[in-house]
């Protein structure tokens, strides 16, 4: 600061002026410029000029300021930095051989050849319990190391490090063509995405691999309506299940179809309807059946018994082969 009190006034403004946009905007700075003129006065007969100190007060202010926002910046971008973790070899369906050498499960086997497989649903949905509340797990390899010993899975979000336990079991002797297996569930994935699977000995992997989890099903109060928020694009959706939660439900619900953007609607039947006790709640649910039409993205109202919820409609579905 020293040196800045031998400048002149026209200076102090030139330094001003000069200040980053970020720390005071062009609004702010043309501000203290003008107030900067118009409060300009003669210096007295002691040399003492109020024009001087308020310029010195306002770089000394931003001066102050500068370092604290610096610092501020930093703590901000290692707060939101990446903390997810390399993806694992992606899993691949393949069959598994009955005793007669019959491929079976070729289709729900998933996993890495001749070392560990889950037995999964087609897609992986965040959020929901019902696709993986039964995973017939198997591995291959020395079935004296394998058989009786306890395994965990646990699954690591990749964008985010998130890391969960998702089934702890086990092993028993194997099961048509592998070497040890276990009947298991697990804990529905948390966020959406790319998931390493840990199969592990205590702390020790024994493999590894990655599966990819579709975003949330959509929700409408206690209604769900079981596409996933990424499929949801323009487009034709039949046999679609209709999941509602209560007791003394009708035949048939309609499902009402607004578009806030030019004010139509439209309303779709589901039928067919099912009763069930879910486990994981233990309450009564009822399924229903039915198709949907998308005729275009953009942004819709559901509505079904009385219950809405907002929707968005894509225009595509996010790549997985990111």
């Amino acid at each position: 600061m020293n040196k800045l009190t031998h400048l002149s006034d026209k200076e102090l403004l030139k330094k001003l002026k000069e200040l980053p946009a970020y720390e005071l905007n062009g609004e702010q700075k043309a501000r203290i410029i003008k107030s900067i003129r118009d409060q300009k006065t003669p210096r007295g007969r002691f040399g003492f000029s109020f024009q001087r100190v308020g310029v010195l007060g306002a770089l000394l202010a931003v001066l102050i300021i500068v370092p604290v926002l610096f610092l501020e910046n930093m703590n901000l971008t290692e707060t939101n930095s990446s903390a997810g973790v390399g993806r694992a070899e992606i899993g691949e369906y393949f069959a598994l051989f009955d005793e007669a050498g019959k491929p079976i499960y070729r289709d729900s086997n998933y996993g890495i050849p001749g070392k560990v497989s889950l037995s999964l649903p087609i897609e992986l949905v965040a959020e929901d319990d019902r696709g993986v509340a039964k995973i017939m797990v198997h591995l291959w390899g020395n079935p004296d190391e394998l058989v009786n010993q306890d395994m965990k899975i646990e699954g690591v979000h990749v964008d985010s490090g998130l890391t969960q336990e998702m089934a702890s079991f086990k092993l028993s002797k194997g099961l048509y063509d592998s070497d040890a297996h276990s009947l298991t569930s697990f804990k529905p994935f948390e966020k959406h995405g790319y998931w390493n699977l840990k199969f592990m000995f205590g702390e020790e992997t024994f493999e590894e691999f990655s599966v990819y989890v579709k975003e949330p099903y959509v929700k409408i109060g206690e209604v769900t309506l079981m596409i996933s928020k990424e499929d949801l694009v323009a487009g034709t959706f039949e046999d679609v299940n209709l999941e509602v939660e209560g007791e003394h439900l009708p035949e048939e619900v309609k499902l009402r179809l607004y578009s806030l953007e030019d004010g139509t609607s439209e309303v779709f039947i589901f039928s067919d309807k099912m009763d069930f006790i879910k486990a994981s709640t233990a309450k009564k649910v009822s399924m229903y059946t039915g198709d949907i039409v998308l005729k275009k993205s953009g942004n819709y109202r559901i509505t079904v018994l009385n219950q809405t919820e907002p929707v968005e409609v894509r225009k595509s579905r996010p790549s997985e082969n990111q």
